[in-house]
């Protein structure tokens, strides 16, 4: 399947919008705008030819079909992607009353680590570590919020994964594109009319069952975190997901309570302290209003203490650190990592 299959049921100005590559996300608001965001910056683009909703509405009806979908008033939401694994959200009517709402994440392409660093994204000794840490098969997380650079940066740090390795990738849409080649790729669906939804939970339980060196979740949503917890606490190493988070401690809090959703009759101090066990490292990405993306923390972390009811992280890198203290630090954490740290 290709764009010329989609295209042509869109007005010229939007296949225009659809291919421009410095484009990461198009967002059309019914008829009453559409922005896009170029480099980090949303800005409004003002077309010259007028549609109507109707006609929009239609191109998005035959997208979806085309894509094994349908858009109807009694299923007015559409979450799936295009052929090179770009995002399609979709609300309609009668829900989205202004028209029907599209937002297209497109991925123009994936950088490497080395580009990240070079771009000034990612610190070349936190880069370092955190390749190290995959290395050794720990379990790491990567937090931010929409639109952050967590996909583009954990597609980058799996690059580093060694190429005889077995990957079970788990995502909801798919998206990410994996080097390494014995990897088996499982996109959980919602239920639409004639198919019955599959869950991100009930993936992880056959990923067990298919001998994964590692297992990567695309990103952590809802009660699938408890899975993902137990999967980590039963020796699978080497986990590694994104979710969204405020901060590095905070995306384990959140992890924390989307499993207790899950399994609500549960001590929620025991569900942070299996939490803590599962997981050996977090980063948190941020946008900042230049439309820079970068990493700004890097924790370690050490347990849950049950009395404080906190978890015991150590801050290896934040942003605002003078490169000096950065390079002491993760000095330090290095030779850590190797022994004491994740004995």
């Amino acid at each position: 399947m290709s764009y010329d299959l989609i295209l042509p049921f869109f007005p010229t100005e939007i296949r225009t919008l659809l291919l421009d590559p410095s484009i990461s996300d198009l967002m059309i608001n019914g008829t009453s705008g559409v922005y896009a965001d170029r480099a980090g910056v949303v800005e409004r683009v003002n077309l010259s030819d007028v549609y109507t909703n109707e006609r929009l509405t239609a191109a998005i009806e035959r997208v979806a079909r085309v894509l094994g979908q349908d858009l109807t008033t009694q299923n007015p939401i559409l979450n799936t992607r295009l052929p090179d694994g770009s995002r399609v959200a979709v609300v309609g009517p009668p829900a989205s009353i202004g028209g029907p709402t599209l937002t297209i994440r497109k991925f123009n392409k994936w950088y490497t680590s080395d580009e990240l660093v070079e771009s000034g994204s990612l610190p070349r000794d936190v880069r370092d570590l955190i390749v190290s840490l995959i290395g050794q098969r720990k379990n790491g997380i990567i937090a931010g919020g929409t639109g952050s650079g967590k996909t583009t940066l954990m597609k980058a740090l799996l690059d580093h994964v060694p190429m005889m390795e077995r990957l079970c990738v788990i995502e909801q849409p798919a998206e990410l594109q994996i080097l390494q080649p014995n990897t088996i790729r499982w996109e959980a669906v919602d239920a639409i009319p004639g198919q019955v939804a599959i869950t991100p939970s009930e993936l992880l339980a056959a990923a067990l069952r298919h001998r994964p060196d590692r297992i990567i979740m695309g990103e952590i949503r809802n009660e699938a975190g408890y899975d993902l917890l137990q999967a980590m606490n039963t020796g699978h190493g080497g986990t590694l997901s994104t979710i969204h988070a405020s901060s590095a401690v905070d995306a384990l809090n959140r992890l924390s309570n989307l499993a207790l959703s899950a399994r609500s009759n549960l001590n929620h101090a025991f569900m942070r302290s299996e939490t803590a066990k599962a997981i050996d490292f977090t980063l948190y990405c941020e946008r900042a209003a230049s439309g820079r993306r970068q990493v700004r923390e890097v924790v370690l972390v050490n347990g849950y203490d049950f009395r404080s009811e906190q978890f015991e992280v150590e801050e290896i890198y934040t942003a605002s650190q003078p490169k000096a203290n950065r390079e002491l630090l993760l000095g330090g954490a290095s030779a850590e990592t190797s022994t004491a740290q994740f004995a």
